[in-house]
């Protein structure tokens, strides 16, 4: 084996090691610094659907300061509710337990409203978390989260 191959390996393993760390350092800086500034988040839409319709939930509020940014997952099986950052409720996603689905991640400034589609397919309880973050400083400064039932087809 060269050289350069043994690099390349070497220089591999190092970036999975930092994307597998980062989360979980940006988690504990984060879960200490959850900002408001001003800035809201809210959902809103359907707590219950009838099996194989389509629903919309809305996130809207208002993003001041340096707050530019709208990330939210899809819990297919909520256990605990959302985590209060972006950055605790991402390492989520690595849980074999939980499964999380990205439904947005936009910029927004100001007044905001975003309509996000579902589908009623899968019968049970699932839920949404949502966060209005800073995109370079991964800083929480507002989250929501909503919860519905999707009904068994008869």
């Amino acid at each position: 084996m060269g050289m350069r191959t043994l690099r390349r390996g070497v220089l591999i393993s190092a970036a999975v090691a930092m994307l597998v760390a980062a989360p979980a350092a940006i988690s504990q800086a984060s879960t200490k610094t959850s900002h408001s500034g001003g800035s809201s988040l809210k959902l809103s839409g359907p707590k219950t659907n009838k099996a194989e319709s389509s629903f919309t939930y809305t996130i809207s509020g208002t993003a001041n300061g340096p707050a530019n940014y709208i990330v939210a997952w899809e819990q297919y099986y909520p256990q605990k509710g959302c985590a209060t950052t972006y950055a605790a409720e991402s390492t989520r996603a690595f849980l074999p337990s939980y499964s999380l689905s990205l439904v947005t991640n936009q910029a927004v400034s100001h007044a905001y409203s975003i309509r996000e589609g579902f589908a009623a397919v899968h019968p049970g309880k699932h839920g949404m978390c949502a966060y209005l973050i800073n995109l370079t400083t991964a800083d929480t400064y507002a989250y929501g989260g909503a919860f519905w039932t999707n009904l068994a087809p008869k």
